[in-house]
């Protein structure tokens, strides 16, 4: 995979976006454009060549096109292919191979009291989006035009350093803090889910406050610990209503449940069916 790798600061400079559509047969024109292009596909398939490289665009999926560089659609779409573009300005920049997979790695050179921190911002030339509702949100504004009689134009190129600075961190899935902490948060909870977990226990195996490891499992997961422990007792759950004969008693204690009335309360609200008829459900299947 191919690279773009910029020295920052300074940033790359926002021009302009907004929105395309090719219909049917119809395919990118040929030119060579003296500004980085950068295309979202949202639907359909873009099939696009630079610089005798050719590519296929999917939908959820990006290319950043070189200044400099002719390209041209390389055949007409198949199907009705909208998509996104947004043109930018950067300074001196080189094509890598290679690059690295955390913050540390990125900095070229520790800032003083007098100079900034260099870093190195790099971002795959084709790359999968994986958050298509922050693309559309950040594009959403930065097509916006309806106010450019305010602080919307100067505020597009925070937004714009935004999507190129998320767009690395998913190319190399570089975790923030409250990531890093959610995820070390169900990884315990996967591990002690039979145990009679409480929110002081995870909170103490950690190293956090109780409260920041909620708020991180609630912003990036979108569940509290508890609701992230009764997820997993439930699939585990299933798995042995599905493999075994045990009875509801053995399950809940199993899954770390003491309480079988309330397992099977609690297996309906969160499955929608009761243990027995999930499990008269799989039988069936496998007659």
């Amino acid at each position: 995979m191919s690279f773009l790798e910029f020295t920052v600061p300074p940033f790359p400079v926002f021009i302009a976006a907004g929105e395309g559509t090719f219909k049917k047969g119809e395919t990118h024109v040929r030119r060579v454009f003296p500004v980085f292009d950068l295309l979202y596909v949202k639907k359909g398939v873009l099939y696009i060549t630079e610089d005798e490289n050719a590519f296929s665009v999917e939908a959820g999926e990006y290319i950043l096109l070189s200044p400099g560089l002719e390209h041209y659609g390389t055949k007409g779409s198949e199907e009705t292919t909208s998509y996104s573009w947004l043109h930018f300005e950067g300074t001196a920049y080189e094509v890598t191979e290679t690059t690295g997979n955390n913050w540390a790695e990125l900095r070229r050179k520790k800032g003083s009291f007098e100079e900034p921190a260099r870093y190195r911002l790099s971002l795959p030339q084709k790359g999968k989006v994986r958050r298509p509702q922050f693309m559309a949100g950040q594009f959403s504004v930065l097509t916006d035009d309806s106010a450019e009689n305010s602080d919307l134009p100067l505020r597009k190129q925070i937004l714009f350093e935004e999507l190129l600075l998320h767009l690395q961190k998913e190319a190399f899935q570089i975790p923030s803090a409250k990531e890093r902490v959610a995820w070390e948060a169900a990884r315990y909870l996967q591990e002690h889910y039979q145990e009679k977990t409480t929110i002081k226990a995870l909170s103490s195996a950690l190293h956090y406050n109780q409260d920041y490891v909620t708020r991180c499992m609630q912003q990036v997961l979108g569940v509290t610990p508890g609701q992230y422990t009764n997820k997993v007792r439930m699939t585990e759950a299933k798995r042995l209503l599905s493999a075994t004969n045990d009875k509801m008693g053995a399950i809940a204690d199993a899954i770390g449940m003491e309480d079988p009335t309330y397992f099977s309360k609690l297996f309906k609200q969160i499955e929608g069916i009761t243990p027995l008829e999930y499990r008269k459900f799989v039988s069936r299947k496998t007659d």
